[in-house]
């Protein structure tokens, strides 16, 4: 497993057609899928989707450890990086994936559209930071036109939290749709050192390694909504019905991973750092883990606060009206429902 990035190149703009847009097909696409059968099946083989960056971690760990095999005999866990919510959908809806991660944006475009997956457990809560390079550019006023924003894909929790800076500093919540071009993580931190974009609305540790390259935060998400959850474990009810001894596996394994984060830092730094073929130091990695108002927690917060704003500029039509409505029972268990 690598976060390393693929060349740069198959950047596209796109606006708030696109973000509807990503929810409509995201519908159309699960029922079509689920008449065919789905992601229903109770094989032997378990696949798994993650993403790049820290937010993974419980996941890299779990995976390093092997406990997913060890609480699942006889069960074979294949595990695959993806560039993010969008392609985990898919993957669900087609049967290729049987859980994967998505943040929480994909996640309400797709739940809002009928796509009936739910949360598994949460990953984390992180602070997500627009960054930017160039020394003209301090706020969000001083983008024009032709400054490029990366961010991973239409409906991602990065641009969400960027219409939701736009709303308060430019009064437009989509004033900079049209400046959004899709890059994954890796490739959008290259691209802006490179300066051939203006910034770009990444994650963990991608935020911070730019921060250390010369670029400076512009928004920090915390400072919008407050501590909220950025990625999340999902999997379509259907498929939840038939593997509830997965659906328990996955929440009880990612639980177990996130106090080993918490209690161990430094052996979960090592894990990081070898499955990054030491690409990026322990010590370094350590640092990213424990960086403040970082949390690894299994509980979604901040969910329908998310939400609701995402109902507010046109993003979703419908949200939950209560968290419960939005996750499994491993979820609603450890909140005591």
């Amino acid at each position: 497993m690598t976060w390393s990035s693929a060349p740069l190149g198959g950047e596209r703009r796109y606006g708030r057609r696109d973000v509807l847009r990503f929810g409509a097909v995201g519908a159309g696409a699960l029922a079509m899928a689920s008449a065919c059968g789905g992601s229903g099946g109770s094989g032997k083989e378990i696949v798994i989707s993650q993403g790049s960056g820290i937010s993974y971690a419980a996941l890299i760990i779990t995976q390093a450890k092997g406990w997913l095999e060890k609480d699942l005999p006889g069960r074979t866990v294949s595990w695959r990086t993806v560039s993010g919510g969008n392609a985990t959908r898919d993957g669900l809806v087609s049967g290729k994936l049987h859980l994967g991660s998505s943040g929480l944006g994909p996640f309400l475009i797709g739940w809002g559209a009928g796509v009936p997956w739910k949360i598994v457990s949460s990953l984390n809560d992180m602070p997500l930071w627009l960054v930017a390079k160039d020394p003209r550019l301090r706020g969000l006023r001083d983008f024009r036109s032709a400054d490029k924003i990366a961010a991973i894909a239409p409906g991602s929790i990065q641009s969400v939290m960027l219409q939701k800076a736009a709303q308060q500093q430019l009064g437009d919540a989509h004033a900079l749709d049209h400046n959004i071009v899709s890059m994954a993580h890796p490739d959008a931190l290259q691209a802006l050192i490179g300066g051939q974009i203006a910034a770009a609305y990444t994650s963990p540790p991608f935020q911070f390694q730019a921060v250390e390259q010369g670029a400076r935060k512009l928004v920090d998400s915390y400072d919008l909504f407050g501590q909220h959850g950025f990625n999340v474990m999902v999997a379509t009810e259907q498929y939840a019905e038939k593997n509830q001894d997965v659906i328990d596996a996955v929440h009880r394994n990612i639980a177990k991973a996130n106090q080993l984060i918490v209690a161990s830092p430094d052996e979960a730094a090592q894990i990081l750092s070898k499955a990054e073929k030491g690409k990026v130091s322990p010590a370094k990695y350590k640092e990213y883990l424990t960086y403040k108002g970082i949390e690894f927690t299994t509980t979604p917060h901040a969910l329908l606060k998310i939400g609701a704003f995402m109902k507010e500029v046109g993003a979703v039509k419908k949200v939950p009206g209560d968290w419960r409505d939005a996750v499994f029972d491993t979820v609603k268990k450890e909140n005591g429902s």
